[in-house]
């Protein structure tokens, strides 16, 4: 069994759709709390890339639980957190934005966990003409990614196939990649 801190960071402001969250996964073996303070800082770093009127907001405490099974096993709480403002201007592309792939040497049923953390929306100057993302900014969303896993032992947790089962995992971060392409939300009920 390990433990991991869960930090559920808020987006909100008037662009932002329904409950959005990034839930970032941090191991809690050698760390009594995740490291908030960085992870807010991480953020403040893409600012010129968010809409303004954007908000993010990081905890200053929150759930440990059990990789295996998912149980919450503690609390944590920290310094540091708060909201980071969006100031990259008011135009948006409504759904889109940028994904933050994240790779670990864990293998669960045949396959490599991965992860995913959808940065969305971003601001309309983090578009380039063609539609991709502009350097600039695509460089801005790798620090972001970068400074995430620097922070702290980052982890993907991956959560029990079946209701009350014992056979989740959680790998720790190794690498990131941040495409050069578009990423959008969608559901399975769209």
């Amino acid at each position: 069994m390990t433990t991991l801190h869960r930090v559920t960071v808020q987006w909100g402001g008037p662009m932002v759709v329904g409950a959005a969250v990034n839930v970032l996964h941090y191991s809690a073996s050698d760390n009594p709390s995740p490291p908030v303070a960085a992870i807010k800082t991480a953020y403040q770093g893409i600012s010129g890339t968010l809409p303004s009127g954007c908000v993010i907001t990081v905890p200053s405490s929150g759930d440990t639980i059990d990789d295996t099974t998912g149980e919450l096993v503690g609390v944590w709480t920290a310094s540091g957190g708060g909201a980071v403002t969006g100031n990259g201007g008011s135009n948006i592309a409504a759904g889109v934005g940028a994904c933050l792939g994240w790779a670990t040497g864990g293998i669960v049923n045949g396959r490599k966990l991965r992860g995913r953390t959808f940065i969305v929306p971003l601001a309309n100057v983090a578009y380039d003409s063609d539609g991709t993302l502009a350097s600039g900014h695509l460089a801005v969303l790798q620090t972001l990614a970068a400074n995430l896993m620097a922070a702290g032992p980052l982890a993907v947790w991956h959560r029990p196939t079946t209701a009350g089962g014992s056979d989740g995992n959680s790998y720790g971060v190794i690498a990131y990649k941040v495409r050069d392409k578009v990423a959008f939300l969608s559901s399975r009920r769209d």
